[in-house]
């Protein structure tokens, strides 16, 4: 299966939500998180996410609508 690696960049809203695990169990997404950094005004994450292709792209898509801004 497809491995991708992204950076996440989470609002201030978002930084207290389980996004990674909703993406994950919605998509059949393995995360494997390569590096974070957090704080109560916004977080970082860098990701690599096993999937299928287009679980991959369904999944980026989807984080995207919650306003993560999603850099591959």
């Amino acid at each position: 299966m497809p491995t991708r690696r992204v950076t996440l960049t989470f609002p201030k809203t978002l930084v207290t939500e389980p996004v990674i695990w909703r993406v994950s169990k919605e998509f059949g997404l393995v995360p494997n998180i390569r590096k974070a950094r957090v704080t109560v005004e916004a977080g970082e994450v860098v990701l690599e996410l096993t999937g299928t292709a287009d679980a991959l792209d369904r999944g980026m898509a989807y984080l995207r609508t919650l306003g993560i801004q999603v850099t591959t």
